[in-house]
């Protein structure tokens, strides 16, 4: 096919992601593979209206703020044959790390839930928490926004009252569960649905939180602990560390979840961070993000290609649907 007919019947993408976000995901050999199977990516500026740029058949992004939530509104309203992936008051909901975890309770699949968590909106309500009964010690402290913002990746651990008391509300306590040193990310693309393992904090026993106590009065900090591969590098190591690594869940356990939450939250792009309970045997969904790292992913061009290609044929399908419906019509008032 020559390259002028080529472009136009390419699947127009623009998107809108920050610049850290463009240089690890939307790399030339991804751009280039996906141009061969069909999808143009154009950049947006966020900084002019989307009705004067493009064409476009679809928009991704990771870009936040009213002004940049009402220039998608105006294209929609202008454009509804195109698709947003995704709303941003879908996204936002992932902001709040109350609001996040909500539907995991609606879905009602066995052996799936939370751990039991607090909110602390100020110092009165955090000298009220009661750790004999809503929470038992070690905690772990989270910002309540997850918004993206290096500040939402600040956590901590708690072990005693002491380390509540030097806690900076709004915060969210969650129960610490020990869960093998291992948390599984489960990254969602559409119906796309892949698990794997990293290290997470290890198992804390009561000689560790002795340890913590002695040595940083009861609260010691991590950033992004689930990060490294698992048996890589890991500072907690020195604490504690389990020999036995918990099973990667079944395939059909995680798509179940996965068709759930992207059903209850309405997005195509996410990712949930689980771990399995010790204890009951059960899994704890910990975190939920919007647009992770798919490159993360091997092949993940393929990955994402797909999915924008599936997002094209639903397109085209509803195309079909609503041409059939006006030759029916037609008929009918003939």
């Amino acid at each position: 096919m020559p390259e002028s007919r080529l472009e136009t019947c390419l699947f127009r993408v623009g998107y809108a992601l920050p610049t850290r976000k463009i240089k690890a995901f939307m790399v030339e050999p991804f751009k280039t593979y996906a141009k061969q199977r069909g999808i143009d990516f154009i950049p947006i500026d966020v900084t002019k209206p989307l009705t004067e740029q493009g064409p476009f058949d679809c928009i991704i992004h990771k870009s936040y703020g009213q002004e940049w939530d009402q220039n998608l509104e105006t294209f929609s309203m202008n454009h509804p044959n195109a698709t947003i992936i995704d709303r941003p008051s879908a996204i936002q909901r992932l902001h709040n790390r109350i609001s996040m975890l909500e539907p995991i309770s609606q879905l009602n699949i066995p052996k799936l839930g939370i751990p039991n968590q607090v909110l602390v909106q100020d110092f009165e309500c955090l000298k009220s928490v009661q750790t004999d009964k809503e929470l038992v010690f070690p905690v772990i402290a989270k910002p309540l926004l997850a918004d993206g913002a290096t500040g939402a990746h600040k956590m901590s651990l708690v072990v005693n009252h002491e380390g509540l008391t030097k806690l900076h509300p709004p915060v969210l306590l969650q129960q610490f569960v020990n869960h093998g040193g291992v948390i599984f990310k489960v990254y969602v693309a559409g119906d796309y649905v892949k698990c794997v393992k990293r290290s997470s904090l290890p198992d804390i026993s009561n000689e560790t939180m002795e340890k913590i106590t002695l040595e940083s009065g009861g609260l010691m900090c991590f950033s992004q602990i689930s990060s490294s591969v698992i048996d890589g590098d890991d500072s907690w190591s020195s604490y504690n560390k389990s020999d036995e690594k918990p099973k990667m869940p079944s395939q059909e356990f995680l798509v179940d979840v996965a068709n759930g939450l992207r059903q209850a939250l309405g997005l195509h792009l996410c990712n949930f961070d689980m771990i399995k309970d010790d204890k009951t045997d059960g899994y704890l969904v910990v975190d939920i993000n919007y647009f992770p790292g798919y490159e993360k992913l091997p092949f993940y061009e393929s990955v994402m290609t797909d999915f924008l290609l599936n997002i094209k044929k639903s397109q085209e399908e509803k195309k079909m649907m609503e041409k059939e419906d006006m030759v029916v019509d037609e008929k009918t008032q003939a």
